[in-house]
């Protein structure tokens, strides 16, 4: 849960540094972006005494010929949402701000991919349970990190990069770069020594659906410094 909340405030706080930014060098971004495809999952948090406290749901669209895509993240009210579009080839992540509302806040910054001493690796243990999760036959790892600990359902049937999935769209690849296993992560659970647990599950891969970001002339800030592209 604090890994959650810790991430949108350094989202809110990039946003607000760079509306002191009116355009940075090398900061470019296309005028809009397409998607067909798309993935959904959904978050839960709950309290020590196991009560469901508040449920998020995330949506990623990506494209089937192609590396951008999209992460949406939906509020319960207007001006909650957020989306962050990932242009690869320009290396510039757009996050918009209270999408959904009259008057969104948009910023531009540019990242970079974390180099081979920077990789933070989640060493995960295998166990013998599987599970059919979204209509995928995955295999439980169980992990523990500092005083996280919990279990992550893995995939081989799916062989998209899990820049799609809920590792990254719920943010914890911000803290774990890349796992001891290979495949796609469909569910992975944290719990924490006080109770607190928070369950990050597939709902749908591969959904035919188009969307399309249009950015053009649109009032955008742009940040100089160059982030870690695990940082969005």
């Amino acid at each position: 849960m604090k890994t959650l909340l810790t991430m949108l405030m350094t989202m809110t706080a990039i946003a607000v540094q760079a509306q002191f930014q009116i355009s940075a060098p090398g900061v470019k971004w296309e005028d809009s972006y397409s998607f067909d495809r798309s993935n959904n999952f959904k978050v839960e948090l709950y309290a020590k005494n196991n009560e469901l406290m508040r449920t998020l749901e995330y949506k990623t669209y990506y494209q089937s010929s192609g590396k951008d895509f999209i992460v949406i993240t939906a509020g319960k009210g207007r001006g909650d949402d957020i989306e962050t579009v990932f242009d690869l080839k320009n290396e510039v992540a757009i996050q918009i701000f209270a999408s959904d509302a009259p008057e969104p806040m948009y910023n531009a910054g540019r990242f970079k991919y974390p180099a081979a001493d920077e990789m933070k690796k989640l060493e995960i243990v295998p166990t013998e349970e599987t599970r059919t999760i979204a209509g995928y036959l995955c295999k439980r790892y169980t992990y523990t990190y500092k005083k996280i600990f919990g279990s992550i359902w893995i995939t081989n049937q799916v062989t998209l990069p899990n820049d799609y999935g809920i590792f990254r769209a719920a943010k914890m690849s911000a803290l774990h770069n890349t796992l001891s296993a290979d495949g796609f992560v469909i569910e992975m659970t944290t719990e924490d020594a006080k109770g607190g647990k928070t369950i990050l599950t597939t709902v749908s891969i591969g959904n035919n659906e188009k969307f399309t970001k249009v950015l053009k002339g649109v009032k955008m800030g742009t940040a100089i410094n160059k982030v870690n592209y695990y940082t969005f």
